[in-house]
């Protein structure tokens, strides 16, 4: 029985215990949005899973789920992927057209949605989501953690040489020509802040990081593809969940990850729920339960992106005693210049900045 037999059987064999345990007699705070879930009867999610990946079940088990935890819920999920459709539909909830109950949006768009008033204000913490979670503001919460690490090819560089890299390693002159980098490193942001590289570090090692001739890529699934046909032998700064997604569903093994200290580790996708939703408490009920640990380790499992926070799942395992650079949200709004700064540094062109330098 292979890996995702098992665990379509898990879930089946869970959401049948679970939908047939009826909730806990004593309130709890999370009751009274339930109660109202019950009457809207249904929810439209619009977050960035996938459903299947390489025709393998991925976001879909981790939907059904949620929809075996309430079974009074209709579930709908559409996939919101990409910053232009992101775009469009937060610029189709600012023009009044409410289409999903739960939304996702890039890091750097949350000063857009805010100054819309799109966000519904929820005391998350008092409803159980843990605060590392919670946007400041109880705007709403971060969901698919990016961690990152440093790719390579498993054909041309052995294990237990990337064992032994570090982030320096990238700067070595012995890999130039050899390695791509994403158009929007946005891990470096991670080691901008004094307590960890400071500024003066991080644009020196980017500047050192170019020189390596590197190949610049704009997505990472090409990239990742491009690593594991041997076009690339390393490639810095990849997300773990590009390359699970190769090992696990497309079963390359020709690709492998490691993970230098500080190990980079972003906030991820900014999830809310609209205040005008249709079925907003449907949509908080959703964000609850996907804070969950039963929903991050599923989300780890099928996405390779839950929290490391969450004690036993493998994310948590592969980071343990490892020292990480978190990404929080105070630096969120500063993220766009970082990223400019970096990508001159770099001699890279500025593609894209949403912010302007105050």
């Amino acid at each position: 029985m292979n890996r995702l037999v098992k665990l379509c059987f898990f879930l089946l064999v869970c959401g049948g215990v679970l939908s047939a345990r009826p909730f806990p007699a004593h309130a709890g705070p999370l009751d009274p949005y339930i109660q109202a879930a019950q009457k809207e009867a249904a929810v439209r999610i619009g977050v960035t899973l996938r459903n299947k990946v390489s025709g393998k079940p991925a976001g879909e088990l981790y939907m059904a789920a949620f929809q075996k935890r309430y079974p009074f819920l209709k579930v709908e999920f559409k996939r919101i992927g990409g910053a232009q459709e992101r775009e469009r539909v937060t610029t189709e909830m600012s023009a009044g057209m409410f289409n999903y109950d739960v939304v996702t949006v890039g890091t750097p768009m949350i000063p857009t949605v805010v100054s819309a008033k799109l966000p519904r204000v929820v005391e998350w913490e008092k409803l159980g989501v843990p605060k590392f979670l919670i946007h400041p503001d109880n705007i709403g919460i971060s969901l698919r953690t990016p961690v990152f690490g440093i790719a390579y090819n498993r054909d041309l560089v052995p294990d237990t040489v990337a064992e032994t890299f570090t982030w320096e390693t990238c700067t070595d002159p012995k890999w130039k020509g050899k390695g791509a980098v994403d158009d929007r490193p946005r891990h470096l942001a991670e080691f901008y802040p004094d307590e960890v590289w400071g500024r003066g570090k991080t644009l020196d090692y980017a500047k050192r990081w170019a020189a390596n001739n590197l190949a610049v890529e704009s997505s990472r699934s090409t990239a990742s593809a491009k690593l594991m046909s041997g076009a690339y032998h390393i490639i810095c700064g990849m997300p773990r969940r590009q390359i699970k997604d190769l090992q696990v569903y497309a079963g390359a093994k020709s690709v492998g990850i490691v993970f230098p200290e500080p190990v980079p580790v972003g906030v991820g996708d900014f999830v809310y729920v609209p205040d005008k939703a249709r079925h907003a408490a449907a949509g908080v009920v959703f964000l609850v339960w996907s804070s969950s640990h039963e929903a991050q380790d599923l989300l780890d499992q099928v996405d390779f992106s839950g929290h490391p926070n969450f004690e036993g799942n493998e994310v948590n395992r592969v980071l343990k005693g490892k020292k990480v650079a978190y990404g929080t949200w105070g630096a969120i709004d500063g993220q766009e210049q970082i990223l400019v700064e970096t990508l001159q540094a770099m001699g890279m062109p500025v593609v894209r900045s949403q912010r302007k330098k105050k």
